[in-house]
């Protein structure tokens, strides 16, 4: 009864071996994919912010310079300058 679950115990071991390349590479693009989509959601929470009318400006700005850092691999040069815009153009009074 040992026998075949060390047999089965080294043939899983080798299968992990073999694929951990293919594993990393998978995780590495689900952590970019898991990326992207936080960028996503920080692009749409400051775009909710600058809709209100009772805007955060400092807070606005923060979150500018946060997602630039952040996310300067997962978003559009269209996203960016609408991010600097933000940043340039935050006045509490409008």
């Amino acid at each position: 009864m040992k026998k075949p679950l060390l047999l089965f115990t080294i043939l899983l071991l080798g299968l992990c071996t073999l694929s951990n390349c293919n594993v990393k590479d998978t995780i590495d693009e689900l952590s970019d994919t898991q990326k992207a989509l936080d960028c996503i959601n920080l692009i749409e929470d400051i775009d909710e912010k600058w809709d209100k009318q009772d805007r955060d400006c400092e807070e606005i700005k923060s979150d500018v310079a946060k997602i630039l850092k952040t996310c300067k691999d997962f978003i559009s040069e269209e996203q960016k300058a609408q991010l600097e815009f933000y940043s340039a153009n935050c006045d509490a009074d409008n």
